[in-house]
């Protein structure tokens, strides 16, 4: 006999939003049944396993949260489940980032309320803690669709701060920004635009294939945790990359804005990157500058690095 969702008020109920387990249960599966296939978008691909199919499903959405046996054009996503009163009121999904096809449709954030429970303000609470969990994430703005006639839905992400940016398709696009206007974060793969035309507009700073979209997605993938960016009044002001290869530490595209040099920018984002390679067992960091680039080599001097001049070095394009 399926348990009935529980009648309280909002401020009376014990809200918890958990990510998907192995050991999940019956009434995970049961919700899933009763959402059926989805609908306006949202897609629910364990409507109708058995039992036995319900223990692969979990496996799957758990590699799918690790990246691991990703189906072609899927990112990494965690999926959590709403639970009120230890009742699974709806589910919904956090994407680590974007690909051109989720900034079409699909965006950082899905969710679904399960018919039964619907009319309570579920949506309200499931956006808002997912918008958290996407936060934690580092994702620097969330991405959200529905459906242009789903007013509901707009409603939600409208109430929890969502910006229409276009609608195309019969398809609403809104932005939520997670990051506060100023401060310093992990550099995000969905910063890359902005980044990239930061790095664009700094004399000195050379970019190259390496920079492609596709290139610092892998980059920061591998190195997660050691790149970080500046931002002021919501614009990135300051960048740094950086690497190790478990041997030496390498630093990449460290710049400031002309505008805000001068004020200890370049040096808080390096130490940053420095404190995490020698967290890392790191104790020697390499980096490159263009003799030309004046400010640059002022810079390093200054901050206590030392210019080699006993080696040389080699490029090859392969």
């Amino acid at each position: 006999m399926q348990t009935m969702m529980p009648m309280m008020t909002q401020a009376q109920m014990r809200v918890e939003l958990r990510e998907l387990s192995a050991n999940d249960g019956p009434d995970i599966l049961a919700m899933l049944r009763e959402i059926g296939p989805g609908e306006n978008g949202f897609d629910n691909e364990g409507f109708d396993v058995d039992e036995i199919g319900f223990r692969d499903y979990l496996h799957k959405k758990i590699n799918e949260s690790r990246g691991i046996d990703l189906v072609s054009d899927r990112v990494p996503q965690t999926m959590y489940w709403l639970m009120v009163e230890g009742y699974p009121a709806g589910l919904g999904k956090v994407r680590y980032y974007l690909n051109d096809r989720l900034r079409a449709i699909g965006g950082h954030i899905g969710y679904c309320i399960r018919p039964s429970a619907r009319g309570h303000g579920y949506g309200n609470i499931i956006l808002s803690e997912l918008l958290l969990k996407a936060k934690e994430k580092g994702i620097p703005k969330a991405l959200l669709t529905c459906r242009e006639a789903n007013t509901r839905s707009r409603r939600v992400i409208e109430y929890n701060g969502g910006r229409l940016d276009r609608i195309g398709n019969e398809e609403c696009l809104y932005w939520i920004g997670l990051r506060e206007p100023d401060g310093i974060y992990e550099i995000h793969i969905d910063d890359y635009d902005e980044v990239y035309g930061f790095w664009r507009g700094i004399s000195g700073l050379g970019t190259g294939d390496a920079d492609s979209r596709q290139n610092m997605e892998q980059f920061l993938l591998r190195n997660r945790g050691m790149s970080f960016c500046c931002t002021e009044g919501g614009r990135i002001v300051g960048t740094v990359l950086c690497s190790h290869d478990k041997r030496r530490g390498y630093i990449y595209h460290a710049a400031v804005a002309k505008e805000c040099r001068g004020r200890g920018i370049g040096r808080v984002l390096i130490e940053k990157s420095l404190l995490r390679l020698k967290e890392e067992g790191i104790n020697k960091c390499h980096l490159f500058c263009f003799k030309d680039n004046k400010p640059g080599n002022t810079f390093w001097r200054s901050s206590g690095w030392t210019r080699r001049k006993d080696i040389y070095i080699y490029s090859k394009l392969l």
